[in-house]
């Protein structure tokens, strides 16, 4: 899931699951901004995209280079009709 919201930046699960990728997806820009081979390389161990690598160390590096951390955002949005499930957009 965390190379589905590099790549596509956004979408919608539960709040719980977003919680979890919002961790890791900072984890991932991180290494991306570092921009050094052991980043690279422990970011291709968990990602395993080629072209969600090259997002994360060009496109996102530079687009969050001058931002600390909290590079994603949780947004609630309804409550899924089958299961009462809080959904969010992360």
């Amino acid at each position: 899931m965390v190379s589905q919201l590099v790549k596509h930046e956004r979408f919608e699960t539960t709040v719980s699951k977003a919680k979890e990728i919002r961790r890791l997806g900072d984890n991932m820009v991180q290494l991306g901004k570092e921009g050094s081979h052991f980043a690279a390389r422990h970011a291709a161990a968990f990602v395993r995209e080629d072209d969600v690598i090259h997002k994360l160390f060009t496109e996102l590096a530079y687009r969050y280079k001058d931002r600390a951390s909290g590079y994603t955002r949780l947004l609630r949005t309804r409550i899924r009709v089958g299961d009462v499930a809080p959904m969010a957009y992360i």
